[in-house]
Formats: C-alpha cells, sequence, structure tokens
C-alpha cells in the first residue's frame, strides 16, 4: 500500500510541474530514466555504489560522485542526445544498431562529447 501510495504522489507531482510548465509555455520532453545512475556521466563506465552510503558512487577512474547528480548529468545528455540524432519519441537508451547479443554502450554525457567531437571534424 506504501509504494502504492508513493506511486500516485510522483505521478500527481509529475502532472502538476507538467500542467503548469505548459501554461507557462513550455514544452514537456519526456526521457527514459533506465540505468542513468548506474553509469558514469564521463564514459569510464558501470559504477559501483557504497555500502556505506548509497547515494555516493565510484567511478571506474577512482572519482566519487553523487549518484544523483550523475544520473541528471546523463538524463541531460539523453535528451540532447535524442535531439540532435532526431529521435522525437526519446526512446533511444544505448548507441548502437546491433543486433547480436553483444553489449551496447549507454548515452552518457560522455557520448555527447564524442558525438561532438566527430562532427566538429
Amino acid at each position: 500500500m506504501r509504494q502504492k501510495f508513493h506511486l500516485w504522489c510522483h505521478g500527481k507531482i509529475v502532472e502538476i510541474l507538467n500542467n503548469r510548465w505548459t501554461e507557462l509555455g513550455g514544452d514537456v520532453q519526456t526521457v527514459n530514466p533506465k540505468y542513468t545512475s548506474a553509469y558514469a556521466f564521463d564514459g569510464s563506465g558501470k559504477v559501483k555504489r557504497s555500502k556505506k552510503n548509497y547515494s555516493l558512487c565510484t567511478f571506474p577512474s577512482g572519482k566519487q560522485y553523487n549518484a544523483d547528480l550523475c544520473a541528471s548529468y546523463n538524463i541531460g545528455a539523453r535528451y540532447w542526445y535524442s535531439v540532435l540524432i532526431g529521435d522525437k519519441y526519446f526512446s533511444k537508451v544505448f548507441v548502437s544498431q546491433s543486433s547480436t547479443n553483444t553489449l551496447r554502450t549507454p548515452v552518457t554525457l560522455g557520448t555527447l562529447r564524442s558525438l561532438k567531437a566527430s562532427r566538429c571534424k
């Protein structure tokens, strides 16, 4: 029952914010948040979460950041990646058109930077 109430509250908050932003003339876009806090925003790979403080994550490069900060960078990167490649449904989570069972690279802020560098050449 608690989870059901929590999800209802979350949905209601999202609905109110979307309606208010639309009234002000803004455009609301939805981005898939899957795996955003599981991957480092610099593109170095999967992060390891601290056992004592779950909101703290350690990148493979050794840097430590807040997991929510990392997720927000990756969500913003996914939005701009979708805008740049023209995906109007904002559905892309992974980069690659692989049909095999190989792992694909998740869209992170590092992916956006490499896309920018490749377009500038």
